[in-house]
């Protein structure tokens, strides 16, 4: 009888109500203890935490520029080596300029790259050519684009300096168009690309420099500004006073100072260029000064919670009995036990939790490491552990029937099917699906062969579904630490694509011989374009067949071969939207990547390549037999009727269609819109007539159907970069020599 108080006080010590209580008593005492010094170090923390943030925005806003200057450098020096640029380098002609233009637009038209304008400038031929046409050096710089730190003395002297590329300082340029008032035209970053064994041409490339801006600063101050490696500001945006020099930055070392009341937050991206933002010190004072409402908030908040804690602790306790009481049910207790009762099922139910713990932190280092953060893997509690990655690649088969579903809902059970062998035999395994076709499982393990016996038995299976698809399992070496694990993932993308291009399930547990590249010869590719550009299928299929018939004998892998079909696939593109146009080269080529992905052998890819080389050449020489009657009639009649009125209504009249259908359909069919080709036209006879004949000029002018002298003039000056008497005396000087 004497021990039944004392089980009875044992017993209620242990019920879910005093834990409770106690618990949250503790915290309570807890925070008011801390209360005080917290206040004290909240402040420092909060400046702290600003210069971190604020550091953290210079490093992106470095990052976002450095990126971008080295994408369009990139891209303009694919556009300048491009064989059109080449060509106008080294033989310009006034027809080329259009191509040129276009080329020009097309950059341009690209938001993301910030592209204002591009210029290519000719020292010997004096001239240049931008966004908006042709024309001579003095009009582009000293009117159209004119800016205080460019004259035109500074583009010429560029032709001198030893570069091939470089950033210039941002400047507001402007037109001067209208006499007597200067129109801004943007603030503008100037690069200049040129070839080191060229010393007569070069090609400008003017960046907007507000769009940057506002595109790569991360900050809600405008206080910002970038020195380029010699020191010189490229660019600024300042509030209130000038940024100190580069050189004061260098002597004070670090990352982060204060001057003149200023915080000044600077770092120097692999380029060289030094970037730097500031903010007012008063406004991190402003942000990390503690306000009375707020301690008085917090102490009430504490008193509060004492009393909340109270009715808590008395509310919970019912309802939570018979919550666990409903979870349990028939249910047997879990594996963990705890001091109390009620949380005995509760603690059963941890490790399933912990398992999709392990899971997410997995799916989330795949994430890191696939964007190059470089993070470890220490959110998933291995170090020390050794471990391989396997992954599975999955190729569909062309033809494949789902009577069940689909290619996704298959790959699914793929994945539940390795998931689950694995999870047999290594408990700790993880496995997640990192691409639309590729599964990777993270396996800990210190032997490969029980793995290796496993993933066998797994082939066997595999090979069950071989008329859906085709399987390629990688493994890697056996790394020791999980500082590894990025090695580890490119290790296994390697050895993935070491696979051979061969229908039938392969295991890839170390790196092989077989070859990575594979192309054709110069002779083949210039036999390849040739015969493309003409139409000439039959040439192109033995071409296609004895360019495999002797590739076969080298052990290649899948990567060299697919590398292969894409680079023909591309030739393919531009010789068809060159002969046919991009919307003919999309329809040949639709969905192009997925059928070379979707080849598996061989054999698969060569009939591919040929079916599409096929198409093009025989696409190609129907348009070249094809023969246009409405655009036929209206070049002939324009020809005709140069020194004539020519109206499109009329010409639409004789050929019985509305003047707006008519006007699409040539523009379709020719590039040009009627007016243009009109003009065009009428230039080009007025030139001959110019170098030809004796005629006045007023004369020639009413020949091609001018009445107004004034208008002749500005029209063969905007075709033709001359007026008529200069490029009459032009072309004459040119045949006396």
């Amino acid at each position: 009888m004497k021990l039944q108080p004392l089980r009875y006080f044992r017993n209620l010590s242990t019920t879910l109500f005093l834990r409770l209580m106690a618990g949250f008593l503790c915290i309570i005492i807890l925070l008011v203890s801390l209360t005080a010094y917290a206040l004290s170090v909240s402040k420092s923390n909060v400046r702290h935490e600003i210069v971190k943030y604020n550091t953290l925005m210079l490093d992106s806003t470095m990052e976002n520029y450095e990126k971008h200057f080295n994408i369009i450098r990139q891209q303009m020096y694919l556009f300048l080596f491009s064989d059109r640029v080449q060509k106008l380098q080294r033989e310009p002609k006034y027809s080329d300029f259009g191509a040129i233009i276009t080329d020009i637009l097309t950059q341009v038209a690209n938001s993301n790259l910030y592209i204002a304008d591009i210029v290519f400038y000719s020292k010997s031929h004096q001239f240049v050519i931008d966004k908006s046409a042709s024309t001579t050096p003095d009009n582009l710089f000293d009117v159209f684009m004119a800016g205080e730190k460019y004259p035109k003395s500074f583009w010429d002297k560029q032709f001198g300096e030893r570069y091939t590329y470089r950033n210039f300082p941002a400047d507001r340029f402007y037109s001067h168009l209208f006499a007597g008032r200067k129109e801004v035209v943007g603030d503008y970053i100037p690069m200049i690309f040129k070839r080191a064994d060229n010393s007569d041409f070069y090609m400008a490339v003017f960046l907007d420099a507000n769009k940057m801006y506002e595109a790569f600063h991360q900050s809600i101050n405008d206080d910002f500004v970038i020195y380029g490696t010699a020191g010189e500001t490229l660019f600024e945006r300042s509030q209130t006073s000038a940024f100190p020099a580069l050189d004061a930055l260098n002597a004070r070392g670090g990352e982060a100072f204060v001057l003149n009341n200023r915080y000044h937050f600077y770092k120097t991206g692999a380029s060289g260029m030094t970037y730097m933002h500031r903010l007012p010190v008063a406004q991190m004072a402003s942000q990390t000064r503690l306000n009375l409402t707020l301690v008085v908030l917090v102490v009430a908040v504490v008193l509060f919670s004492v009393v909340i804690s109270l009715l808590m602790a008395a509310r919970i306790n019912n309802p939570f009995k018979q919550l666990v009481a409903s979870i349990r049910g028939t249910s047997e207790a879990g594996p963990y036990r705890s001091s109390i009762k009620e949380f005995d099922l509760i603690s059963s139910q941890l490790q399933d939790k912990n398992k999709l713990m392990r899971q997410w932190a997995f799916i989330h280092l795949l994430k890191d490491i696939r964007g190059g953060s470089g993070r470890d893997a220490a959110s998933l509690e291995f170090a020390g552990k050794p471990f391989v990655f396997v992954m599975f690649q999955v190729v569909e088969k062309k033809g494949a029937s789902w009577d069940d579903g689909t290619f996704s809902s298959w790959l699914y059970y793929i994945k539940v099917f390795i998931e689950d062998k694995l999870n047999r035999v290594f408990p700790d395994a993880l496995t997640n699906q990192v691409e639309y076709n590729q599964i990777l499982s993270l396996v800990f393990i210190d032997r490969l062969e029980t793995l290796q016996e496993l993933l066998r038995e797994m082939k066997t299976v595999f090979d069950q579904d071989h008329d859906s698809g085709t399987i390629t399992i990688a493994v890697t070496s056996i790394y020791d630490r999980s500082d590894q694990i990025s090695a580890a993932y490119k290790e296994v993308r390697e050895r993935i694509d070491d696979r051979g291009l061969v229908d039938e399930t392969q295991i890839v547990t170390s790196s092989s011989s077989r070859e990575t590249e594979i192309a054709f010869t110069q002779e083949e590719e210039a036999e390849f374009r040739a015969n493309l550009r003409e139409g000439h299928g039959q040439v192109l299929e033995r071409l296609m067949e004895r360019f495999f018939a002797k590739q076969r004998g080298r052990e290649l892998t899948a990567a060299a071969w697919l590398g292969f079909a894409q680079s023909v696939t591309e030739r393919i593109r531009s010789v068809a939207a060159d002969q046919l146009g991009a919307p003919a080269a999309d329809a040949i080529l639709e969905n192009a990547e997925q059928r070379i992905e979707g080849c598996v052998t061989i054999d698969a890819l060569e009939r591919l390549l040929l079916e599409w080389v096929g198409s093009t050449a025989e696409e190609i020489e129907n348009r070249k037999d094809r023969k246009d009657t409405v655009t036929t009639f209206v070049m002939n009649y324009v020809n005709e009727h140069l020194s004539e009125e020519i109206y499109l209504d009329a010409l639409a009249e004789k050929l019985n269609l509305s003047s707006g259908y008519l006007s699409t359909y040539f523009k379709e069919k020719t590039g040009k819109n009627f007016v243009e080709y009109v003009n065009e036209t009428r230039i080009k006879e007025a030139a001959s007539l110019l170098v030809s004949g004796r005629s006045k000029i007023q004369e020639v002018a009413e020949a091609v159907g001018y009445r107004n002298i004034a208008s002749f003039n500005r029209m063969f000056k905007k075709y033709t970069g001359l007026r008529p008497s200069d490029y009459r005396k032009s072309m004459q000087g040119a045949s006396e020599e």
